[in-house]
């Protein structure tokens, strides 16, 4: 892995897709200082910066207000859009969204409404009653918005910042019942759970299910998503190269977390932050400074230099 900037200066980059938490934001949730100018040079040299994430691809365009024509890959590659219009996504089928929010249920705290009388029923109770509840909960993410069921401050503090349009719900499988008889028109292309401690374990007996057949990865130590078989970021990032005529030696792509992993393979210009997981910093060419640091401007006006 090359750290040295003057190993890429000055490259014929046309691509650029950057990862939002853990990479382009800092710790705190900030832009880096510098990021206006190097979105201006970009237009004006006609390279396309493309925030790939997977926050709700209303959240993204939200993020980057006055900037029209922009191009968002969200729900970690379960969207794309371009300019306001949608160029790819890529539904789950709804009897495995019905059966995640089920499992959801068994092994997370209880819905707002629910009974909270699912007592230790002593030998023999499932799994998943309250001696075994996590502090988790399930995003439903459509292409015009995310549904939720639980309504607790707590709940809606970590959820709201990723998910613009959210809609809390009395029954998420009513919700998908209206989308199966025609009457709300939207498609689940994402499925992510949270949870206040580490995710792994509440994941790994939900969503994780369905990890032989489906997508499933872990984006951060609190949230996991479930998405259709080979729609990631990568694919993503491919379908644009396709799109717009880009290879990926005219490709530029930024990650830290294990849903960024997929777009390292599609850039000749692949960076990890300083910050990154141990996998991401395996599979890409080049190392940035850390998110805190600016790293992906920092990397960006070497790559903008003559």
């Amino acid at each position: 892995m090359v750290s040295d900037p003057s190993s890429y200066a000055g490259a014929q980059i046309r691509l650029v897709a950057v990862d939002m938490d853990g990479t382009l934001l800092d710790d705190e949730k900030n832009f880096p200082p510098g990021l206006d100018g190097i979105l201006d040079q970009l237009e004006e040299r006609g390279i396309v910066f493309v925030p790939a994430s997977g926050r709700q691809i209303w959240t993204l365009i939200n993020m980057f207000p006055g900037r029209a024509g922009m191009t968002f890959i969200g729900e970690n590659g379960a969207i794309v859009m371009r300019d306001g219009r949608e160029i790819s996504s890529a539904p789950l089928d709804l009897g495995t969204v019905r059966r995640c929010v089920e499992l959801v249920r068994q092994y997370a705290l209880p819905r707002p409404g629910a009974t909270a009388a699912r007592e230790d029923a002593g030998e023999g109770a499932p799994e998943g009653s309250l001696r075994e509840n996590f502090d988790g909960g399930l995003v439903v993410c459509g292409k015009e918005s995310a549904y939720i069921e639980r309504s607790d401050e707590p709940f809606l503090h970590v959820v709201t910042p990723y998910y613009a349009r959210t809609q809390v719900v009395e029954d998420l499988l009513e919700v998908l019942d209206e989308i199966e008889r025609g009457e709300l028109d939207d498609a689940i292309i994402k499925l992510t759970l949270h949870s206040a401690g580490d995710v792994k374990a509440l994941a790994e007996r939900t969503l994780g299910t369905f990890k032989q057949s489906y997508q499933f990865a872990l984006s951060g130590d609190n949230w996991a998503d479930l998405q259709m078989r080979g729609v990631d970021k990568g694919q993503a990032v491919s379908e644009l190269q396709k799109y717009l005529v880009v290879s990926p030696a005219q490709t530029a792509v930024f990650g830290d977390a294990g849903n960024d992993l997929g777009m390292m393979s599609h850039a000749e210009f692949s960076f990890a932050m300083a910050n990154a997981s141990p996998d991401i910093l395996a599979a890409a060419r080049f190392v940035a400074p850390s998110n805190n640091e600016a790293g992906v401007v920092q990397v960006l006006r070497a790559l903008l230099a003559e």
